[in-house]
């Protein structure tokens, strides 16, 4: 999980000195939106391709530092905290370097996606769930017992739209009775945001009619 398990070796550097037209080439080649300039070992910012699109190709980068934009992350960062490092700065690459400041490499998010997606919460099969309440009811192990108390099992709980009055809750779940799983929730006061359950059950009625229904021509 530590960022700098997923730094790509394969990645030029670019230095302040190098020419406009070599830090396109390098980008177009990668196919990054930006790349790390490099000057004594240590990143100085990084170039956007948006940017270097509109210069000069002879133009030399040094004399563009205002256009330079300032993201990275330290060695001790782990995965997820690339997250909000592409989304923020829109991004699909992001410079690691030492607390000394000292350049490491970069981290590609396309490198992340494929980490993120070989973790259990999205290979293993399940059921999506998304479900709100207060914030001040909000319990880990409350949702857990609801869970197992089901028979089921969580594989994976995710906390997004959290404000000061309500959290919304992302799970998803290995269980044979997902429905009952659903009612449980809404008997001890929770939100299911979505329409899965329902939908669920009316598929479920509905065959159980079309068997009945085959049952009676016999």
């Amino acid at each position: 999980m530590i960022i700098t398990n997923y730094i790509s070796s394969d990645v030029l550097i670019l230095y302040e000195n190098d020419t406009i037209a070599r830090a396109e080439q390098l980008m177009i080649d990668l196919g990054v939106s930006h790349y790390p300039v490099i000057n004594k070992g240590r990143v100085i910012g990084n170039i956007g391709l948006n940017i270097v699109r509109d210069l000069k190709k002879t133009d030399i980068l040094k004399d563009h530092l205002l256009d330079l934009e300032q993201f990275y992350l330290f060695d001790n960062a782990i995965l997820f905290d690339s997250l909000h490092v592409f989304s923020e700065n829109e991004t699909n690459l992001i410079p690691i370097i030492s607390f000394k400041e000292e350049f490491l490499g970069v981290v590609l998010e396309e490198t992340v996606i494929e980490e993120l997606a070989s973790f259990q919460f999205t290979t293993e099969y399940g059921v999506y769930m998304i479900i709100s309440t207060p914030i001040k009811k909000y319990s880990t192990s409350e949702i857990a017992n609801i869970v197992e108390s089901n028979n089921g099992r969580i594989l994976g709980l995710l906390l997004v739209n959290t404000d000061e009055d309500s959290t919304q809750i992302v799970l998803k779940l290995s269980a044979e009775n997902i429905s009952s799983i659903g009612d449980t929730f809404e008997r001890f006061g929770y939100q299911i945001s979505n329409k899965y359950f329902e939908d669920s059950k009316q598929e479920l009625l509905k065959e159980r009619f079309d068997q009945l229904q085959k049952f009676m021509e016999v």
